[in-house]
């Protein structure tokens, strides 16, 4: 089944991402001169962005079409799936010979325009659904398509003879907001939200509607609090706080939503997925929170001006919240038996997130004081192989349920 060997293939490209993960870990604390550490971590977050995070919403997509619109033809998405995926391996490759030069550019525009017609292809053959979660995977779509505009900025400065700080880390700052802040998380919100359609808990439209338009604005106006750093007027930084307090509220009511709607999911769920969307939700809650307290801004120069901070936020959010919940949805498709040994893969794999997050952020809090955490690397490179021994355990327990 075509279906269940690209969700299959994306757990795979997930052990790679940790792979990766493990090799800069051990190059820190250790030696490895094979290996150029600024090429690795390119290709760790373009493989991770593209491989892993983007294949799966594009396949998890697919199965939400085919099930809402039986009528559309299938085989052109599954060639932009293999299309992305080509270009994801080719940046692999690319990254990590040689950093950023024509080849690994060139396997990233190809990967970026396969998102554009996939967005075309997708609202072309969504028109006549009528499912609350079409909204957000549209706008989630519509955001990963406006995070062109920082690899064109990115572009633009990488090659400009004059280079300007500002304009780079504008640009790299506002391509990372709208894909994990938009085109992920709305993503995962409208499987959530389908998910639960399908336990017998479906949102109103009206409640649906107001929770993703606070939503959407404290997205698209919150890119202010990824550059607080330049000097911008009051009343710009008073519409960012606005924005920022609307994402919030909405964050508020979603989770009121789910809580009011729990005993479905008890009784439709198993306590291994209630349990990780407890867990991914903790990191949401948590991301939501952090976010509204940068507006104050001592907290915001202290986030950005500690290499620690931000490394323990991303991983926050891309990690512990978006990239669990997006495998547990892998795990939800009922395309694979529910077995012991693939449930003791998945308990490493949370304990290694969760660990990994504790970490680093305590590294975070002592980076206050300027103090290091001893061992702090040593630690980092244990955790993220108990990750990755976690991912490849699952991996192998990984069974197609039989019809």
């Amino acid at each position: 089944m075509k279906k269940t060997f690209l969700l299959k293939f994306s757990v795979f490209n997930f052990l790679i991402v940790a792979l990766l993960g493990v090799m800069m870990r051990y190059k820190i604390v250790f030696s490895l001169p094979l290996l150029n550490q600024k090429y690795v971590q390119e290709a760790h977050s373009h493989f991770a962005f593209y491989g892993w995070t983007t294949h799966v919403i594009y396949v998890l997509l697919l199965i939400y079409l085919e099930k809402n619109n039986p009528q559309i033809t299938l085989k052109k998405y599954y060639r932009l799936i293999l299309i992305n995926l080509a270009a994801s391996f080719a940046m692999l490759a690319t990254f990590l010979y040689g950093g950023y030069f024509w080849g690994s550019i060139a396997a990233s525009a190809v990967a970026l325009l396969v998102s554009f017609v996939f967005a075309g292809f997708y609202y072309r053959d969504s028109r006549f659904i009528s499912d609350p979660s079409k909204i957000w995977f549209s706008g989630g779509l519509a955001f990963a398509i406006l995070s062109a505009a920082g690899v064109a900025g990115l572009a633009y400065t990488s090659g400009s003879k004059v280079v300007s700080q500002d304009l780079y880390l504008a640009s790299q700052y506002y391509y990372l907001h709208f894909q994990y802040n938009g085109f992920f998380i709305f993503s995962c919100i409208g499987f959530l939200l389908y998910s639960m359609k399908e336990a017998g808990a479906a949102i109103s439209a009206r409640q649906n509607r107001l929770i993703f338009w606070l939503m959407c604005a404290g997205c698209i106006i919150g890119y202010g609090l990824s550059v607080l750093w330049l000097k911008m007027p009051a009343s710009v930084f008073a519409l960012i706080v606005l924005a920022t307090v609307a994402q919030t509220v909405g964050a508020v009511l979603l989770y009121r939503f789910v809580k009011k709607n729990w005993t479905p999911l008890v009784l439709k769920w198993s306590a291994m997925h209630r349990f990780v969307l407890i867990f991914a939700g903790f990191a949401f809650a948590a991301k939501i929170a952090l976010q509204l307290g940068s507006n104050i801004p001592a907290i915001s120069q202290f986030a950005f001006g500690f290499r620690n901070v931000v490394i323990a936020y991303l991983h926050l959010v891309l990690l512990m919240c978006i990239a669990t919940f997006l495998l547990n949805q892998v795990l939800a498709t009922n395309y694979f038996t529910v077995s012991k040994p693939l449930f003791t893969g998945l308990k490493i794999f949370l304990l290694g997130i969760f660990l990994n997050e504790f970490v680093l952020g305590l590294m975070g809090v002592f980076s206050i004081r300027y103090i290091a955490v001893p061992y702090a690397n040593h630690m980092l490179l244990y955790i993220s192989a108990l990750i990755f021994v976690g991912l490849l355990w699952l991996l192998l327990s990984l069974r197609t349920r039989k019809a």
